[in-house]
């Protein structure tokens, strides 16, 4: 009988842990053995008291709070080095354990994911070494629904056709991505973690991993079949429960997904044309604005 490990590492707002945990404590596992570990990073003591109360209940549950003691700065995706640096601590510990404890998988889960009840068994199903389930997110500064993968880093594609076959249920081979990640003990004792790459200049973990599966030779699949609901806002909590109590459908993303989204998908990866500066005061507007944004991306990094 296969062993799994779930990871998630908890620093959310009660009311989206209320939705998530659930979803991943009560997979179907049929046919394994299912053990949950949860890293309790949370802030509030509501979320605390949520986290411990849950996990009491289940015999497959450990509450982790003490393997690192420093305070979490990555609530908000404030992707500092130092942040990163932490995340990457907690989750290569998490990939430790994995392998101390001889697990056939290392099933690693973001504490904002809703998952599908089938998701676990039907990823080991597939028989990869790296393999995740598939979400969709409208970020706030986005007009449409983007998925958790890419062709090349960090957040780009070789063309439009990455993003649009994955309205079609399939197992598909890409670049990168990750937050929903099962990983074989193949690739762990291959050498497979989230270490800071130094020399690539990456905000997310998940760009490391992936950079150094790609150097592994072990190829990246992400799967469609049952997508995970992403509460990127914790004012999208009521959606997510509305969807859990709906039956999980994979329909509910598709209206998501319509023309309009295939267009503007299409539309977004067309090569934008260099801009020329037409007068001097033109130059140094445009001189400035490169100068913020690579300021913005310094401080973002460093």
């Amino acid at each position: 009988m296969k062993k799994i490990l779930l990871f998630s590492s908890l620093c959310k707002p009660k009311k989206v842990l209320e939705q998530s945990l659930p979803s991943m404590i009560e997979l179907h596992h049929e046919g394994v053995e299912l053990d949950v570990l949860f890293y309790d990073d949370n802030k509030t003591n509501e979320a605390q008291h949520f986290v411990q109360n849950t996990g009491a209940q289940y015999d497959h549950v450990t509450i982790e709070k003490d393997y690192l003691q420093s305070l979490s700065t990555y609530k908000k995706h404030n992707w500092t080095v130092s942040a990163v640096d932490r995340i990457i601590e907690i989750k290569n510990r998490a990939i430790q354990i994995a392998l101390e404890n001889d697990y056939d998988y290392l099933f690693l889960v973001d504490a904002d994911l809703v998952l599908h009840p089938d998701t676990l068994l039907h990823l080991l199903r597939q028989e990869k070494d790296f393999i995740f389930e598939l979400f969709w997110t409208v970020f706030t500064n986005d007009s449409i629904a983007k998925p958790n993968c890419w062709d090349i880093h960090s957040w780009s594609y070789t063309s439009a056709q990455t993003i649009l076959q994955l309205k079609n249920p399939g197992t598909y081979k890409v670049g990168a991505g990750g937050a929903c990640t099962l990983l074989s003990k193949k690739a762990l004792k291959k050498g497979l973690d989230f270490k800071r790459i130094s020399n690539l200049p990456y905000g997310g973990e998940d760009r490391h991993i992936c950079t150094r599966a790609e150097v592994l030779d072990i190829d990246i699949y992400i799967d469609t079949h049952y997508p995970a609901y992403h509460i990127h806002n914790p004012d999208k909590n009521l959606e997510a429960q509305e969807w859990k109590q709906n039956g999980y459908k994979r329909s509910f993303f598709d209206s998501w997904l319509d023309a309009n989204w295939e267009i503007a998908v299409k539309d977004s990866l067309i090569p934008k044309e260099a801009i020329v500066p037409k007068t001097k005061i033109h130059k140094v507007r445009l001189a400035l604005y490169k100068a913020k944004r690579a300021y913005y991306n310094y401080m973002r990094f460093n």
